[in-house]
């Protein structure tokens, strides 16, 4: 299976309090608008048929693992998300799937991978400037999960949240 253009990844609690975990993917012809649009009308259908989005519990130790909303992505992505200070976001790849990068805490030199869905969601991406490296204002966590690699070592995968601490 190719790669989706974007894809939105989350976790929410049915009317019956089982937790269920829905992918939609951005089809190639599909304009990121048109998708955001697509995501947020879902998530909307599903709050009015009594479903909630199911909330990680909030950051206090940053290097400690989170409660994953993003577990189980079929390519041996670890079980929990994890978080640091977000430092810097700039852009890695632009064209037609842009791809930005967050710098902070262990991540400082090479960063990790944050997609364009998840800078909406933040509300932050009309904001960034796509030719320099952005600081935060104030103080944001970058949630992020992590894979196993080909040495069978977890590395970042990406950033899944930006959450503004204070």
């Amino acid at each position: 299976m190719q790669e989706a253009r974007a894809s939105f990844n989350g976790y929410f609690l049915s009317p019956n309090g089982s937790k269920d975990q829905f992918t939609l993917r951005q089809p190639d012809e599909q304009s990121d608008k048109d998708f955001i649009l697509r995501v947020r009308s879902f998530t909307k259908l599903l709050a009015e048929q009594g479903w909630t989005p199911w909330e990680a519990a909030a950051v206090a130790d940053t290097s400690s693992p989170l409660p994953s909303t993003a577990e189980g992505n079929g390519r041996g992505a670890s079980a929990a998300q994890k978080a640091f200070e977000l430092e810097s976001i700039q852009l890695a790849a632009g064209g037609e799937h842009p791809r930005w990068v967050v710098k902070g805490g262990n991540f400082k030199k090479f960063g990790v991978t944050c997609w364009p869905e998840v800078l909406e969601a933040a509300g932050i991406a009309e904001k960034l400037d796509p030719m320099r490296e952005n600081k935060p204002t104030g103080r944001w966590l970058a949630r992020y999960v992590e894979r196993e690699n080909d040495e069978g070592r977890l590395v970042p995968d990406k950033v899944v949240e930006l959450v503004k601490a204070g």
